[in-house]
């Protein structure tokens, strides 16, 4: 049997495992009544979501780590795998996602959408990404960044731009989990984009984590999709923004987030528009609400022609990402 093959065979294992985690565990989370409260802040219509089955990110978590730990054990020694450089891409996911867990299980406890204080979040966050900056400068020794191709030396800065990049994508990411099948379907794309970058650059772990989170998110987004049968709760936004932003870091293609991870991108900026405009204005609003696929939602459109739009610019914007990643980086 040769390696492509054995991909094959690991692709429908992990795809059959993974869907049967879900079947096996979601009547478990409803007895478990771990139910989703609705902001009452939010479009109207999804009231009737209230009590769906969430943290389901714990089952995505639990196929990662899986995955990735079979995988890395059964080519380390056919693609000498860097166990420290597997190691730094991996420990953010867990970190992020024990603060999405708490903050998930708090909001199921008060039996509203107030989990962890927003300044409490922010802290743990940013306590994760200085830990996280420290680990790799001890493996990779520099503050460089590459921007098209052309390194800059930025010191300290190095440091603040990942705490920048890991606190920011990972609440983009959370945002966007804002209705069913949005964030599975364009962390999907984004995920393979980064994969395919992965192998252009020799990088065998992002290429593996980037399988590794493919598999069980197209198992999840089956349950997800409008009407969703379970959400992935804040653990599973959070650590997928976590793993975005550290293929990234390895593959030195930071900038190109703005590409493979537009849509998130997107998300957060109209939210920022919208509060400057409604204090410039005092009181009047760019839109109907925010995130903008709330925006749409109000503006008469259904959610499944919502992830496909999405879907479609967020395909788009990677495909030149990766794109750029193989002319210039």
């Amino acid at each position: 049997m040769n390696y492509n093959n054995y991909i094959i065979f690991d692709g429908i294992l992990f795809i059959a495992f993974s869907t049967l985690m879900f079947i096996y565990f979601l009547p478990l989370l409803k007895k478990l009544k771990y139910g989703q409260s609705i902001r009452s802040l939010g479009p109207k219509e999804h009231l009737k979501k209230s009590g769906t089955p969430t943290m389901g990110g714990i089952i995505l978590l639990i196929c990662i780590l899986i995955f990735y730990s079979l995988l890395i054990i059964e080519f380390k020694n056919i693609y000498h795998i860097n166990i420290a450089e597997s190691l730094l891409l991996i420990i953010p996911i867990i970190l992020y996602a024990v603060i999405g867990f708490i903050d998930d299980y708090l909001i199921i406890f008060k039996h509203n959408n107030d989990g962890i204080k927003p300044s409490l979040k922010f802290l743990l966050q940013l306590l994760v990404s200085i830990i996280v900056y420290f680990i790799y400068l001890s493996i990779y020794k520099s503050n460089s960044l590459n921007f098209f191709g052309i390194f800059i030396d930025l010191k300290f800065l190095f440091g603040i731009f990942i705490m920048f990049l890991l606190v920011g994508v990972t609440n983009a990411t959370n945002l966007t989990d804002g209705i069913d099948g949005l964030l599975g379907l364009c962390s999907i794309i984004s995920y393979l984009g980064f994969g395919i970058l992965g192998i252009y650059k020799g990088e065998v772990s992002v290429v593996i984590l980037s399988f590794s989170i493919i598999i069980p998110l197209i198992a999840f987004l089956v349950f997800n999709l409008p009407p969703a049968k379970v959400f992935m709760g804040n653990i599973g936004s959070l650590l997928l923004g976590a793993g975005l932003v550290m293929m990234s870091i390895i593959l030195h293609v930071e900038i190109l987030l703005i590409f493979i991870g537009f849509v998130y991108f997107l998300e957060v900026i109209t939210v920022i528009l919208q509060v400057w405009f409604f204090k410039k204005t005092k009181g009047d609003r760019l839109f109907k609400m925010t995130p903008i696929h709330h925006h749409l939602e109000l503006s008469g459109f259904k959610e499944i022609e919502i992830d496909i739009a999405f879907g479609v610019l967020q395909l788009i914007m990677t495909v030149i990402g990766v794109w750029l990643g193989i002319m210039f980086f």
